[in-house]
């Protein structure tokens, strides 16, 4: 199955609708009306969605999620589904397990309190670190490329209606980066961020009908990835499917390759190390090869323009929405330092 050039609006209205907020209290009636479970609720940061961690009594620990209203009921439905196919088809990738209601449904519809339509959703609390926040190296790179495959592998037949939606953070939108970039001003990254939306324009829209593509988690990033705390190199958890959509499987490696760079001073190297462990299980071919560095650099261009522009939405967010900026522009120009050429040739050299 290939992948479609898209064009729509650049930002979805998953990243642009405000949700009334879900009380502690109000979460723990759910859990207790709906799952019958009876524990306390700890409000958990979210990009979109209200999150809770609920405990209870014995020390047993679950996630609760109160979509953004924006999501539709098919989307959250995909979701579900998906972590239900994943368990089933590779039952050792440490994905949260979905916790059904009383009624049996793996999701269900609410009405906030100001009257939004909002789904629901209970799983399993996946025991971690996040990545992000742990010691890195070689070995732990190299295992999330690893389970970046297993989880493709275990997705490959995996059908939803709602696979096509429409979803800021898919690749196949990256032109409509170019509408946002006013929002930097006249800093010096701008015309930088120009650049590689140029790049993506000239050189991945044109082959894009042509990539493989199937539903992909497309969110692996250091805060999705969970590692073992006594073991760092252990990964113990992967999280957070909202992000998944149908998209060329070459833009959920450049995801991850794009993330595992990290702080390192050779981001090209730390890529490497995460495209070992992917290669051990499966492979890229030609066109894919050809577009791997192009791909990665648009990654890391979505993650300064999405945030900066939603800053302007939500100003009150800023310090948390740009939190990873600083990164991300170090890399840039460590990467401009180091060259396209030489950069996409040790990417590509792993895969042969």
């Amino acid at each position: 199955m290939t992948a479609t050039a898209v064009k729509s609006p650049t930002v979805g209205a998953e990243l642009k609708t405000e949700a009334v907020i879900v009380s502690a209290e109000e979460a723990q009636a759910i859990a207790r009306d709906r799952y019958g479970l009876d524990g306390r609720a700890e409000w958990l940061w979210g990009e979109k969605d209200s999150n809770y961690r609920l405990s209870l009594a014995d020390g047993t620990e679950y996630l609760l999620k109160i979509l953004n209203p924006a999501e539709s009921r098919a989307v959250t439905a995909m979701h579900s589904q998906a972590l239900i196919h994943v368990a089933a088809r590779d039952p050792d990738i440490p994905v949260q397990r979905i916790i059904r209601t009383l009624d049996g449904e793996a999701d269900f519809r609410m009405v906030d309190a100001g009257g939004q339509e909002r789904s629901v959703r209970m799983v399993t609390f996946v025991p971690g670190r996040a990545q992000k926040s742990a010691p890195h190296s070689r070995t732990q790179r190299r295992a999330v490329g690893v389970w970046l495959a297993r989880m493709q592998n275990a997705l490959a037949d995996f059908t939803h209606e709602a696979a096509h939606h429409r979803i800021t953070w898919d690749m196949k939108h990256a032109s409509g980066l170019r509408d946002l970039l006013p929002a930097f001003g006249d800093r010096p990254i701008r015309a930088r961020l120009e650049k590689a939306v140029d790049d993506f324009d000239a050189r991945i829209v044109p082959a894009m009908a042509g990539l493989p593509a199937q539903v992909v988690h497309n969110d692996f990033n250091m805060e999705n990835i969970l590692v073992d705390p006594d073991d760092p190199d252990r990964i113990s958890g992967i999280i957070d499917f909202g992000d998944m959509v149908h998209a060329p499987l070459l833009f959920d490696v450049a995801v991850g390759a794009a993330y595992q760079m990290g702080e390192e001073e050779d981001p090209v190297a730390a890529a490497c190390d995460f495209l070992e462990g992917y290669a051990s299980l499966r492979t890229l071919g030609a066109a894919e090869l050809d577009l791997l560095y192009p791909a990665i650099v648009t990654r890391l261009a979505m993650r300064l323009v999405i945030p900066e522009w939603r800053c302007g939405l939500f100003p009150d967010q800023r310090p948390f929405l740009t939190r990873n900026s600083p990164t991300v522009e170090r890399q840039f120009a460590r990467l401009d330092a180091i060259g396209a050429a030489q950069a996409a040739r040790r990417l590509q050299s792993v895969f042969k």
